[in-house]
């Protein structure tokens, strides 16, 4: 089920959806992550208009105004304690991955303005939970995931593609369609090697072995 979760950061593209969203008539469920209630406008570009919504959160960031206009839309509200261990998004994502998400756009996740938030939820993708599940934190400018083995981005020529290794050791790397090729090489945690890649057309490919491989997508302005 293809899912759509909106977080409380800021959009590098607030006016409209992000190029990396991807077709919106086969999106079945949205989840509003607690002051993503706020992105009213996000919510009307993606025509929420019969499908499922979700408000998930302590609602200490959302406005009071959003929280109702929301509860008007029919949102189902999923009220979290203000003490927690987790954050709005993390219980957001689960509450996408119990209903059957299994294709996750997550916007508004990239632009701060915490650095704390914006790194946890990086390194949320490599959450067990997910295993199976396709997550993408999308804005106008980025698409970040993990490449899970085998994936692929879609892009165009001079697109940026930077491979950042999570585990210690990502092992067997192979890449298509990019300036600089890995052929059954490894990438090493802590190393910068995997920056600034460039796509040489309209696709690229990433394969690799064991470990964790986060692929960043950077589509200039």
């Amino acid at each position: 089920m293809r899912t759509v979760v909106i977080a409380g950061s800021d959009l590098s593209e607030p006016k409209g959806l992000p190029p990396f969203m991807g077709p919106l008539e086969d999106v079945e469920l949205v989840v509003v992550a607690d002051g993503g209630g706020d992105r009213l406008e996000l919510l009307d570009l993606l025509r929420v208009g019969p499908v499922p919504l979700i408000l998930v959160g302590d609602m200490d960031s959302i406005s009071p105004e959003a929280r109702a206009t929301l509860e008007q839309r029919g949102a189902d509200v999923r009220l979290l304690a203000t003490t927690k261990n987790e954050t709005d998004l993390e219980f957001a994502l689960k509450v996408a991955v119990e209903q059957g998400a299994d294709d996750i756009v997550v916007l508004a996740a990239l632009g701060g303005p915490r650095l704390d938030h914006l790194l946890g939820t990086v390194v949320l993708l490599s959450a067990p939970w997910l295993v199976g599940c396709r997550v993408r934190l999308v804005d106008g400018l980025h698409e970040v995931f993990l490449a899970r083995g085998d994936a692929v981005a879609q892009g165009a020529p001079g697109d940026l593609l930077s491979l950042i290794p999570l585990t210690p050791l990502v092992e067997d790397i192979t890449t298509e369609g990019l300036r600089y090729v890995l052929r059954e090489e490894d990438l090493q945690q802590g190393s910068t090697r995997g920056i600034s890649n460039e796509f040489t057309g309209t696709r690229a490919r990433i394969r690799h072995g064991p470990g964790e491989l986060l692929v960043v997508h950077h589509r200039p302005r």
